[in-house]
């Protein structure tokens, strides 16, 4: 529920930018409400968050600065596009727990990584050098790759999932508060009924949608979770296809294919080794 959820993350995104709002102050109001809502769990939670140290605070300000890219990705940007442009995310985290952990990289990976980076090529083909063109495209991958740098740094510092989210939603706030000061006319709280909709969407889907993830991961190995995660990317290509007049073809459905294939292929590697190690 939480992955499909996430995948149409896009809608109430667009219903409030629809209110004629500025996006940076959409981003820096719902996540200011989600911080607040969280501030008991941080209080509760503060000895861990004293425990985690440089890796906790390095994972939070990047899961901030990544769902903040992901936010004005999909604002900005073609659903489908971005959203598998982001999910190029596990093959960044290879390659970050290569360099960073040392971690052993086999041929099921390095398949995985071929797969993906040849679906993001597949997707960016229509310009050459295959590079992002629309900002749009630049966030989503960008998301994508500081939100493996913040799985990294929570894997190296072993940091408390609860205070990493609690401290992330923090983390996002203030990064959505220094973009809005960059970009927006003006930061204040907006008028009654759309500040009232930014409560509504913080308050009863931001939050508890991240609840279910949190609360979901906590009880699956990682590979079932990732497996079940790629349903984010089926239900923005669907939802987008259905709601939107975004382009869908061949190219699209073929990046598609190849990046979901290498998000399975790594998914069940994580599978194997799991059942390994319960050996």
């Amino acid at each position: 529920m939480a992955a499909v959820f996430w995948g149409l993350w896009w809608l109430p995104l667009r219903s409030l930018d629809g209110l004629g709002l500025d996006p940076a102050v959409i981003n820096l109001w719902l996540y200011a409400v989600a911080a607040v809502l969280l501030l008991p769990v941080l209080w509760a939670r503060r000895g861990r968050l004293i425990d985690g140290g440089l890796p906790l605070c390095l994972a939070a300000v990047l899961f901030g600065l990544a769902i903040v890219a992901w936010n004005g990705a999909l604002q900005t940007g073609q659903v489908v596009r971005v959203t598998l442009l982001f999910y190029l995310a596990p093959i960044w985290g290879t390659i970050l727990g290569r360099v960073v952990l040392g971690e052993p990289v086999g041929g099921r990976r390095l398949l995985a990584i071929a797969l993906g980076l040849g679906g993001a090529l597949v997707l960016l083909a229509e310009a050459w050098p295959s590079v992002p063109r629309a900002l749009g495209d630049w966030l989503g991958l960008g998301a994508g790759l500081v939100f493996a740098g913040s799985a990294t740094a929570a894997r190296y510092g072993r940091v408390d999932g609860r205070a990493l989210t609690a401290s992330a939603f923090l983390a996002a706030a203030i990064v959505a508060g220094l973009v809005a000061v960059v970009w927006a006319e003006s930061i204040a709280i907006p008028s009654g009924r759309a500040f009232g909709w930014i409560v509504v969407v913080s308050l009863l889907w931001l939050v508890p949608v991240t609840w279910a993830l949190l609360w979901g991961a906590g009880r699956l190995d990682p590979g079932r979770l990732a497996l079940l995660m790629l349903l984010e990317v089926v239900a923005a290509a669907v939802s987008a296809a259905l709601l939107t007049d975004e382009p869908f073809g061949l190219r699209e459905a073929a990046g598609c294919a190849l990046i979901l294939a290498a998000g399975a292929l790594e998914a069940t590697g994580q599978n194997t080794a799991t059942r390994r190690t319960a050996r």
